[in-house]
C-alpha cells in the first residue's frame, strides 16, 4: 500500500508549544480546508492524546472527510480507480510503523466493473514509538500529504494536507486526551487482526488455481485483494459468498499470493483480518 515517510532536520523538533501551533496554522489547515469544497475532500491530522512520554507508543489519525455521495478509493486493487497514498514527514525522536486503513466497501458498476471504495470517509491510523531518549518539552511534527481520485457522477484527481504536533512530556505532567481520542482508541481496538492459517477455528487449502479460506462460525465472507495479492479470476463472483468457506480462483497457477483484508460475518459481529500467505511450494 503507498505510503512515505521521511524526517525533517531534528532542530525542527524544537519548537515550542506556540510557535508549533503557529506553523501548524500556515503550513497546512488553512489551505486544506479553503479548497475542501472544490475538490470534496478535506483531511485532518490529530494524535490520540496532545502530548506523549518518552519511551511511548501513541496513535497519529489521518481522516478524510468526503462530501455526501462521493467516494475515494482505499490502496487495494480497484477496477477503475486508484487508491489514496499518504506522505507523511514528522520531526525528531519518533518511529512510525505501518498505516492501518479501514476496511472498504464493494461497489459495483455496469459492465462488471468492481471497485473496493470509501464513501463516508475514512480513518486511517498511524502508529508511533517516541524513542526512550527523548527531550521533554520538544514538539514532534507531523505534515500530511494526500493524493487521491474522488468522484461521484465525473471523477478528480485531488492532493489535500493537514499538520498537527505532539509534545513530549515529562514523568510529572498529565496526558491530555485530544478531542478525537475515544474515536481513535476505538478504532484501533477493533483494528484488523493477522490472519493466522494454524488457528484451530481456521483452514486454508490451496489448489492448482485457487484457494479456500473456512471460518468455523462464519455466515459470510468479504475479500479485498491488496496490490500484493495475485490476480483473482472473478473477484465479482468469488471475493463475496454467504456461508463458512470461500473459495478464491487465480489467473495464475504458480507462485501464488493470497493478500488483502477478509472480512468474516458471524452471528452479530464482524472481524476483520489482514491476511498475506504465499502457496507453499
Amino acid at each position: 500500500m503507498e505510503y512515505a515517510l521521511k524526517k525533517w532536520p531534528k532542530q525542527l523538533g524544537k519548537l515550542s508549544k506556540i510557535s508549533a501551533f503557529v506553523a501548524v496554522f500556515s503550513l497546512g489547515v488553512v489551505s486544506s480546508m479553503a479548497d475542501a469544497q472544490e475538490r470534496h475532500v478535506e483531511v485532518v491530522a490529530q494524535t490520540e492524546h496532545e502530548g506523549v512520554y518518552p519511551g511511548e507508543s501513541g496513535l497519529l489519525a489521518v481522516t478524510f472527510k468526503v462530501d455526501k455521495d462521493w467516494h475515494i478509493y482505499w490502496p487495494g486493487i480497484s477496477d477503475s480507480g486508484y487508491g489514496v497514498t499518504l506522505n507523511i514527514q514528522t520531526t525528531g525522536p519518533i518511529t512510525l510503523e505501518e498505516p492501518v486503513w479501514p476496511t472498504p466497501t464493494r461497489y459495483i458498476q455496469p459492465g462488471e466493473i468492481l471497485d473496493h471504495i470509501y464513501e463516508d470517509g475514512a480513518m486511517v491510523l498511524i502508529p508511533f514509538k517516541v524513542d526512550e531518549d527523548a527531550a521533554t518539552d520538544d514538539a514532534i511534527f507531523f505534515d500530511i500529504e494526500t493524493d487521491f481520485l474522488v468522484c461521484k457522477d465525473i471523477c478528480l484527481p485531488g492532493q489535500a494536507s493537514s499538520s498537527t504536533t505532539i509534545t513530549i512530556l515529562d514523568s510529572s505532567s498529565e496526558k491530555i486526551a485530544s478531542s478525537a481520542s475515544k474515536e481513535i482508541r476505538e478504532l484501533y481496538e477493533h483494528r484488523p487482526i493477522p490472519f493466522d492459517p494454524k488457528a484451530e477455528d481456521v483452514r486454508l487449502q490451496w489448489a492448482s488455481n485457487g484457494a479456500a479460506i473456512m471460518f468455523r462460525d462464519a455466515t459470510k465472507f468479504e475479500f479485498f485483494p491488496s496490490k500484493e495479492c495475485t490476480e483473482l479470476s472473478n473477484p465479482i463472483e468469488d471475493a463475496s459468498v454467504n456461508g463458512n468457506r470461500m473459495v478464491i480462483k487465480f489467473a495464475e497457477t504458480e507462485n501464488k499470493v493470497l493478500s488483502g483484508r477478509v472480512r468474516v460475518y458471524q452471528l452479530g459481529s464482524t472481524v476483520e483480518y489482514d491476511i498475506n500467505v504465499r502457496q507453499p511450494e
